[in-house]
Parts: structure tokens; sequence; C-alpha cells
């Protein structure tokens, strides 16, 4: 199989799916046979993948060839080899679609260019299955007919699912589409409408992951109903439920008076009025279902204003908002944005950067993903860098790639210093620095399969153990991490809790090199908390203090009848940032949140408000002495919801960023 780079004008053909129609009239003889593809252009990410529509009309008898091959064959995208060289296979090479100007039925588009797809599965009432593909400025491109039946590889699939005794896939009857859909799935970033579930959003921004988080949930309010307002239309039309609801387009049986009708007879008279403005008549003359769908979500609209003042319907965040009184001083729209999303995944990852791998959107976007939901396990050895300044955030893959050879040359130089050193490594000071970094190291989250030795076993030595024998490599490369930085930092040398720190960037990184570099940079976050003086664990626990005194009146009293008013049992919570207190992937995922500074870079001090606020009623009604309120909080350890916490975390910052303005 041979490769070369892609010349201007051409793509490497991803995925085709052939026999894949347009319907431009009800007559089967007008049909429109063609090809469904995704190809790469030359220099190009993800995101400017191109998906066409390509009449076979249109290609030559040697490009047919070509598509058909590539219907058939497994589909092997094989996209980093690709970013690497930015070679292509030479048997995938074709002229880039073009929408034909003269035929008018081709038509292309970049994935980047796609708001969302929906997927139309075959029916008894309508045979063949299709999709709908709504693009970023509502544009709907012409509806696209899966013929399975004369498709070679969804009848190569087919029988393949019947050989498995399998016609099912994630509990959908296989069709065509699905096909495209997979490959989708690996390219970029995909989430299913909570609105219409046939509907996928394409590469979601923040605000539409909110409108359409799965686990949100009707909430039951207390207070007495508000009055219903209509909502603002001129505004409503450019959220995302209503690019969502435009999508909606699929064939009944109902006439449009059994719908009209329908709506008549059930809607609130604030809907009715809704239902004629010109641009839900418009689309209701289209779509009779989507009208339907418009009528259910604007009794949603009248449901939720008359029930609640919140524009979150979580349970969660409804009754951490009540307990905090937080309605009081801030919007719905600010409690709104505290709700917690999906992790960043590889594929979401990689579409914030243009093919240069420059970011291609704003550092304060990424932050915000990042902080609302953290980042898969995959996306962290990466991410972690930029988070931690070891890569700047405006820097591309070139450029990243000489720094990561730079960092390691630096990094062997500063250890061969004192490897090769052997009169300072007979020192008493180095010496004893050896012995405190080998016997913490020793015992370093010994839990994890990374850190155990030969055999899974896990040893746990004491003082009279020979420390120095380490035979596990990666507690060996901690080692020299730490011994390198204790010569590297001479003012601070190594502090015991430092390992803690280390062992989470080493393993989501698994190189010495960048974890030294990205350990030093979060010591200079950090450099406060292992002062010898310990000034900068005092600095913030007297934030903390401050903090609570203001959110939190009625328990900071409580806390002066136990004694406990300086917070001292938060010590090592401060110290490591919960490091101890989590699970290790909550542990990850807390950090990866402090580190983007998206509010303030003193985040891991209403984290831990967010813990005293959460076990403020039981803290007062239970424990009066000094020692139970130590115990209480140390026993609090492994037993941590993190995602609940972020949430009371964030609208403790924004009440109290409120309430210092008002007492200012």
């Amino acid at each position: 199989m041979t490769k070369r780079i892609l010349h201007q004008g051409e793509v490497e053909l991803l995925f085709v799916k052939s026999k894949v129609y347009l319907h431009p009239t009800p007559s089967k003889k007008d049909n429109i046979a063609g090809f469904l593809s995704l190809s790469r252009p030359p220099n190009s990410t993800n995101l400017d993948i191109i998906l066409a529509f390509t009449p076979e009309s249109q290609l030559s008898k040697e490009e047919i060839k070509i598509y058909n091959e590539v219907d058939v064959e497994e589909v092997d995208l094989n996209l980093s080899a690709f970013k690497k060289h930015g070679k292509a296979r030479g048997d995938r090479i074709v002229s880039k679609p073009s929408a034909s100007i003269l035929s008018s039925y081709a038509f292309t588009t970049t994935l980047s260019y796609i708001y969302s797809i929906q997927f139309r599965n075959p029916s008894h009432g309508y045979y063949y299955g299709s999709v709908v593909i709504n693009t970023q400025d509502g544009e709907k491109l012409p509806i696209v007919f899966f013929h399975d039946d004369e498709s070679p590889s969804t009848i190569k699939n087919q029988k393949l699912q019947n050989k498995q005794f399998d016609p099912f896939t994630d509990g959908e009857l296989y069709w065509g589409a699905l096909d495209l859909l997979s490959v989708l799935k690996s390219l970029v970033n995909i989430e299913k409408s909570t609105i219409e579930p046939s509907v996928y959003l394409i590469n979601p921004q923040s605000d539409d992951l909110r409108n359409f988080a799965p686990f949100k949930k009707k909430q039951v309010k207390e207070e007495p109903p508000s009055a219903f307002q209509l909502p603002d239309v001129n505004k409503m039309f450019n959220t995302a439920k209503w690019k969502v609801l435009e999508t909606v387009a699929t064939f009944t049986a109902k006439t449009k008076n059994q719908v009209i009708d329908l709506i008549e007879e059930n809607a609130p008279p604030q809907v009715k009025q809704l239902m004629v403005q010109p641009q839900v008549a418009k689309l209701g003359d289209e779509f009779d279902s989507a009208r339907m769908y418009l009528a259910k979500w604007a009794q949603q609209v009248k449901e939720d204003a008359e029930s609640s003042k919140y524009v979150t319907d979580d349970e969660i965040y409804e009754r951490i908002s009540r307990e905090l009184n937080s309605n009081k001083l801030l919007t719905q729209e600010e409690i709104s944005r505290t709700s917690r999303m999906k992790p960043v995944s590889v594929q979401e990852w990689e579409g914030f950067f243009d093919h240069t791998g420059r970011l291609s959107v704003t550092v304060k976007e990424v932050k915000d993903r990042i902080f609302h939901g953290g980042l898969e396990d995959e996306v962290r050895k990466e991410a972690w860098l930029f988070l931690l300044k070891v890569y700047p955030w405006d820097s591309s893959s070139d450029e990243r790639e000489v720094l990561q050879k730079s960092y390691a040359s630096r990094y062997d130089e500063l250890k061969l210093k004192w490897v090769n050193d052997a009169e300072r490594r007979n020192t008493e000071y180095f010496k004893d620095q050896k012995f405190k970094i080998e016997k913490d190291v020793n015992r370093t989250d010994r839990d994890l399969e990374i850190f155990k030795n030969v055999g899974g076993e896990v040893e746990e030595p004491d003082d009279e153990y020979d420390v120095a024998n380490i035979t596990n490599p990666h507690l060996c490369k901690l080692r020299e991490i730490l011994l390198t930085y204790n010569e590297y930092n001479t003012e601070l040398g190594y502090v015991q809790g430092m390992n803690d720190v280390l062992s989470p960037l080493y393993v989501e990184l698994q190189d010495e090199a960048l974890s030294f570099w990205a350990f030093v940079n979060l010591m200079d976050r950090m450099n406060g908390n292992f002062d010898p003086e310990l000034s900068g664990i005092k600095s913030q626990l007297t934030k903390l203090m401050k903090m609570t005194q203001l959110t939190l009146p009625n328990l900071y009293k409580h806390l002066i009848k136990c004694q406990s008013e300086g917070l001292y049992f938060f010590f090592r919570h401060i110290l490591l940032q919960f490091k101890r207190e989590l699970r290790w992937e909550q542990v990850l995922q807390l950090w990866e949140v402090i580190w983007t500074d998206y509010y303030t870079t003193d985040f891991q001090l209403f984290f831990a408000l967010a813990v005293l606020s959460d076990n403020e009623r039981i803290i007062i009604e239970n424990i009066s002495q000094p020692e139970e309120v130590l115990k209480y909080f140390n026993d609090l350890s492994g037993h941590l919801d993190v995602n609940k916490l972020l949430v009371r975390a964030e609208i403790l910052y924004k009440l109290y960023d409120r309430m210092s303005y008002i007492v200012d």
C-alpha cells in the first residue's frame, strides 16, 4: 500500500456509504443515486473533514471504483499517523468533492459547520431510513435516504450481524446510517439531544451541553407559583433548543388539522400566543411533528416558570441553592451555569486545535469546559501540560515538540549535577534528604498497580528497613525526580508531602522529564504550602476563616464554641489539596479544576468551604468538642462526592464574591 502527500484539490476517503439517494420528487424514477462520504483534505483537523453527497453521475468510472472499494473495506481511520506524517493511502485519494451548481444535487460541508444530524430509522410506514443534516446557520441540506437493500457494505454488515444472532446495535435495529454515526463518534464530540432522541449535536458548545444535560430532572417547587411570562420569542429563536426543534422533520400520519386541534384543546393561552408567531407557523407548516414538539416544549417552559425560580432543574443543584439561600443574591442564569458536564473527550479536545496544533478557540472557553466537566483520562497527558504552563496555550504542535526536547535536555543536565558529583552526594545534607525521599517514595500510592512490586505485592517499610532498596522502576523515577528537585530548588529542597503531589503527575504523564517540569510549576503554585514557616498554609486558613464568617456565619459561631474557629483540622486538606481525602480519580478531577484558575487561584479554599457547608447541620447539631471536630473531618476521607461539592463550591464562590462587593 503506497502513501503520498495530498495535493490541493485532493482528499483521502475515510468512509463511504454507497447507494445513498436523494428523493427530489415523490416519483421513484427521479431518485438520485450517489455516495455519502467523509474525506480528509490536506493540512486538516478532524473538524475540517468533509461530509459530502456525490451523485454517481458526477464521477468517472475510476472514481466510482475507488468509492465502491472504500465502501466495503473495514474503516481504518489511523488519524494519528496521518496527522504526524501528512501522508494518505494512494488507493483512497480522489478529487475533492464539490457541490455542483449545474446539477444542484451534490453537496458538501465540513464537520465544524454541522450543528446537528437527525437519524430517522427505517419504518414500515416509510421503508428507507434517512438523515437530516442541519448546519450552524440553520440551513438544511437535502435529506439523504439509505437504500440498505442495495448497499454492499450494509448488506455485508447485516449478514455479519445475523451470523452473530445479534441484529441490534445499542438496542437499535441495524441500518446503514449507524455506520456513519459510529465513524463520526470517533472523529468529533457527539451528544444525543434530550429534546428529540433521534437528533445528535455535533461538537456542541458549553451552553449546548448545559441545555441538553442528560441527568436533568423536573423539580417540584414548594413556594407558590409565580405568574407565567411569555418568553422573549425573538431571543428564544436563537437558543440551542430552538435549533434542535428545527431539525425535527419526521413524516407523520397526522394531518395539520389534527395537530392544530390538539394544541387548541390542551395548550395554555400563552402557548397559543406563541404558536401564531410567524417563525413558529412556518415551522409548523413544513413539519407537523415539529409543531407538536414545540407545543410540548412551550408547555414545559410554562411549568418551569410556575414550579421553580431556577433555570436549572436538577434536584442536586436546586437543593444546594435552597440550602445556601443563593436565589436572594444570584440570578437564575448564574445558578444554572454551575451545572456539571461530561468530561472533555479526546475528540472534543482535538477539536479545540487547528491543523498546526494551535488553539482555534479561546483559552477561556477551554478552561470553562475543563472547570465544569474535567477531562477524560486519555486527555490528561497533554492537557495537564497546558494547565501547568509547561506548554504555552498559544504554541503549535511543532513548537511543543521542540520544547519537549529542550525540557528533556535541561532535566538531564540538572540530574547529572548530583549524579556525577560524588562529593555532593557524600554531604550529610544530601544523605539526609535522600533518606527522607526514599522513605516517603516507598510509601507513595502503593495501592496503584503502577507502583506495586513485581508480583503485585506491596511492602510497607519501617524506619529500619533498607529504604534505598527500591525495585519498582516507576518508584525509582519518583526518587530521581525528587532528588533532582531537591538540588534544583536549593532554598526549599525536599519537604515531606511532595511525593504525594508528584505521584499523580507522573502517573498521568509517564515521562520523567515532563513530570519534573510539571512538578516544578505546580510547586511554584503551592510553594507556600511547604514553606518551613508554614506561611502559605496559615495565609490560606486565614482566608478560609473570613470566607466562613461571611457565607456560613452560624457554622462559624458554632466552631468558636468548639474552639475550632482556626480551622486547624483542615491543615492536611489544604496542604495536599485533598489528595488524602479523595479517591484517586476524584483527586485528578479536582486538581485539574483548580489548575484552570477559572474564577480564582484559590478555588481549593472554596472547595474546602463547600465541605464545611455540606456538613454544617451535622456539626452544629452533634459536635461540641475540638477533638470531635478533628475526628469528624478526618473520617470524611473517601466519602466525599466531588461533583456535588464542586457545584456547591462554585455557588459559594459567586455568593462570596457578591457579598464581598455588597460589604465593600
